[in-house]
């Protein structure tokens, strides 16, 4: 029998699942009664009760800080901590005093910012204040709260107004949302005043863009001439521009950190997805900004907004309906979203007020999806084919490249392994007949992802006749018991190898078949699924696909 070129069907399967925009559950029991179900001690996430969560962000370490009506929650490990804020009957638990852990008291915090530090900025809003929070060290050591910027308290609660000035000389009125750049400012939606305010680090507050008290819809250049109304949720679009919700406009709107400059990016009240000037929102407040896109709070519905393509779409839930489901983009159900944060990853998390919950979206196209292609499946020794990274998601800052040979032996088992990054493209060349998997590992700054195939088939120099497998039966097919059998329409079996293999290329059994045109292999328990019969001797290799029922 002249030798046989490999004709085997390539297994393209890979290790990653593909999650678009995919809503599930993170924190918190839906709470119809807050009043009656509150948590007082620490608790699993899925156990502990909300009330009124709304503001996310996240320490160096992984911490999630949430606020809520009247205290700060900490997430770490799978378990919700009270961390600041006085315990008991939510509505009845309200204050203003600075103190440490549950000796301090809060109205209302509405959001929150991390430093370089870990110190953790609280927007007070129902105390017309900004509140410091010193950073986590361990469960077992209290946070204290103090006053950074706006009045302290007086007969237990906050002063309302407008002033520009020093810490506690500086005066708001309900402010809402809080952000930083990278010099440590922070930058505030002062709800009730119609303006962003600016907070340097030493605590020194300025408008940046609107006129205090004077409600408005009005781009300009110059920040004192700007009008929003009631603005709400706030964050950093780039280094030098935050990106904002103006709820009473109901629009998007963008505002330079040195000038003040603001201009509007879509919205007018309604409910419509489509260009930037056909786009309309009902009730935007929370705003994240992932790889460029803007990611905001719109009632029932989360909305992305791509500037750079001009396009508004709703990301996860319904603009009409209500509800509480997690699922896949528009079947998922929310009840009311205020706060959303970005977890660096590639996730946004949202809190769900009417339910009292917490939820994770996670994006699509951020984190990598491991894959590649290759040139030629079937080749001959000392052929070259070249393999390439088609992954998906954000570009590869590292790939790593492992090709190895299926037999388990230790002759010429890894022909290529290491990491080779600057170039999506890997040429090689093989020395030894047979099958080899190729395992391609790829991370970027969003995730890692990896994925396994066994579709490069090596034979012997010098073939000059192609057949495919067609010659080899294999039965009974769906597989029904321990054997199966292999018959040869052509030729003979010759201390053939009879390997059976998972999609992986791992090989789950293997016998040698001496003579003759028929053999049974003995098979172990095996789990539903698809598998491939390979044989391979001097004369021949060949596959056949199997299917296990």
């Amino acid at each position: 029998m002249k030798k046989i070129l490999l004709i085997a069907t390539a297994c393209f399967f890979s290790a990653s699942f593909i999650h678009a925009q995919t809503v599930t559950s993170f924190a918190g029991k839906v709470n119809a009664n807050p009043a009656s179900n509150f948590s007082n001690v620490t608790a699993d996430v899925d156990d502990a009760y909300f009330y009124l969560p709304e503001g996310l962000t996240w320490d160096s370490k992984g911490n999630l800080y949430v606020t809520e009506s009247n205290k700060i929650r900490l997430i770490r490990g799978g378990k919700a901590y009270n961390r600041s804020g006085k315990l008991g009957d939510p509505s009845f638990s309200l204050g203003y005093k600075n103190g440490t852990g549950v000796a301090a008291e809060y109205y209302n915090p509405t959001s929150a910012v991390v430093d370089a530090s870990d110190n953790v900025y609280i927007v007070d809003a129902e105390n017309h204040a900004i509140r410091k929070l010193t950073s986590f060290k361990n469960v077992g050591d209290g946070q204290v709260s103090s006053t950074f910027a706006g009045a302290n308290p007086v007969g237990g609660w906050g002063t309302s107004g407008y002033k520009d000035g020093s810490k506690t000389g500086a005066r708001f009125n309900t402010p809402k949302g809080i952000t930083m750049d990278g010099s440590g400012n922070l930058y505030v939606t002062d709800f009730l005043n119609h303006c962003i305010r600016k907070i340097t680090a030493s605590g020194n507050v300025t408008t940046l863009a609107g006129k205090g008290t004077e409600a408005g819809n009005k781009d300009a250049t110059g920040g004192a001439n700007v009008r929003f109304t009631t603005p709400y949720g706030i964050a950093m679009l780039d280094a030098n521009t935050l990106v904002m919700t103006d709820l009473g406009n109901a629009a998007i709107r963008k505002v330079n950190i040195s000038t003040g400059s603001t201009t509007t990016i879509c919205g007018g009240l309604g409910s419509k997805d489509g260009s930037l000037a056909e786009a309309r929102f009902r009730s935007p407040r929370g705003i994240a900004v992932v790889n460029g896109l803007i990611y905001v709070c719109d009632g029932t519905a989360i909305r992305v907004i791509d500037e750079q393509n001009g396009t508004v779409s709703t990301f996860a839930g319904s603009t009409s309906q209500t509800g509480n489901k997690d699922g896949v983009g528009a079947d998922a159900r929310f009840g009311n979203l205020y706060g959303m944060g970005y977890d660096g990853g590639n996730a946004i998390y949202v809190t769900d007020q009417r339910n009292h919950i917490i939820k994770k979206v996670t994006i699509d196209n951020l984190a990598p999806t491991a894959d590649f292609s290759v040139t030629k499946s079937n080749i001959e020794i000392n052929e070259e084919i070249t393999i390439t990274d088609i992954s998906g998601g954000k570009p590869a800052t590292k790939r790593s490249w492992k090709i190895e040979h299926t037999d388990g032996t230790t002759t010429n088992v890894v022909v290529v392994q290491g990491d080779l990054n600057k170039d999506k493209d890997i040429t090689v060349k093989f020395k030894a007949t047979g099958v080899y998997k190729v395992t391609l590992d790829v991370t970027n700054e969003f995730g890692n992802d990896v994925v396994s195939k066994s579709v490069i088939n090596v034979s012997t120099v010098g073939i000059n006749e192609v057949r495919e497998a067609s010659f080899l039966d294999v039965y009974p097919n769906p597989v029904t018991g321990n054997l199966i059998n292999l018959h040869l329409d052509q030729g003979s079996f010759n201390n053939t190898v009879v390997r059976l293999m998972d999609l992986r290329g791992n090989v789950v059994t293997q016998e040698t078949a001496f003579s003759g045109t028929d053999f049974q292999l003995n098979l172990p328990e095996l789990a539903k699924g698809v598998y491939y019969v390979l044989i391979q001797d001097e004369q021949l290799i060949a596959t056949k696909k199997v299917m296990v029922h």
